[in-house]
């Protein structure tokens, strides 16, 4: 039996990916619910009923009498402890930059192992993305992440190209979950020398990190760091 999606849920996920790509800037006006009705097809009840949740979810706040707006686009407080990479960058006096090189959702079964720890069969559908992480533009940090479909339904690729992932999926998603990290040595090798411009032989690490939510886990992710950056994320 096929998903019916609400309609208030349509509209709901094309503005939140608006809002996330940059289309929608912030403190930029909404269309009036008159408008948006006559762009989505929907009643007034429906665009008012998905106003309200993208204003819970702080996406937009509203003015008496002048309408909608997209809300400055502020990390939310996450509630939990999380590798930031970004932030450990910064803190190494450098200037960061993170790229999103690759973006699939997974139908064909591959990447058993990512699905072996999120406890997911073959027929699952599965997001896989490929980060990396730059310290004055050189590359320090190759991330992995997979996320279950399930779980995170309906992400798309311009809303992650300019945004960490983990302040993005608390805001859409409602994530909240406690992340566990496990750390192995290792040394370059012909495979990633290019990738980081290191001679095989130099020192890296290999991070696995798990998150949690509800004795579910719910995100996996492998990455490999070299550099300087390893003292300052390694606990």
């Amino acid at each position: 039996m096929a998903n019916v999606v609400p309609l208030y849920q349509s509209m709901l996920t094309d503005l939140i990916r608006q809002i996330e790509a940059g289309e929608l800037p912030s403190n930029s006006k909404l269309p009036s619910e008159q408008k948006l009705g006559d762009l989505y097809h929907v009643s007034r009840i429906t665009v008012r009923r998905a106003l309200a949740e993208l204003e819970r979810k702080q996406y937009i706040y509203k003015k008496q009498g002048q309408g909608s707006f997209v809300l400055q686009t502020d990390d939310p407080e996450l509630g939990a402890r999380y590798l930031d990479v970004h932030k450990a960058i910064v803190n190494m006096n450098a200037v960061a930059k993170i790229e999103l090189e690759s973006f699939q959702l997974l139908v064909d079964g591959s990447a058993t192992s990512a699905r072996e720890a999120l406890g997911l069969g073959k027929d699952d559908y599965l997001y896989q993305l490929k980060y990396m992480f730059y310290a004055d533009d050189v590359p320090t940090y190759q991330e992995i992440v997979y996320l279950p479909y399930e779980r995170f339904p309906n992400i798309f690729a311009s809303e992650l190209a300019n945004n960490d992932l983990m302040p993005f999926l608390v805001k859409k998603y409602g994530l909240k979950a406690s992340f566990f990290n496990h750390t192995q040595a290792g040394l370059i090798t012909k495979d990633n020398r290019r990738i980081f411009k290191l001679n095989v032989g130099a020192p890296l690490v290999n991070l696995q990190t798990s998150g949690m939510e509800e004795h579910e886990l719910v995100y996996y992710s492998t990455a490999t760091v070299v550099g300087n950056l390893t003292m300052f994320i390694i606990d």
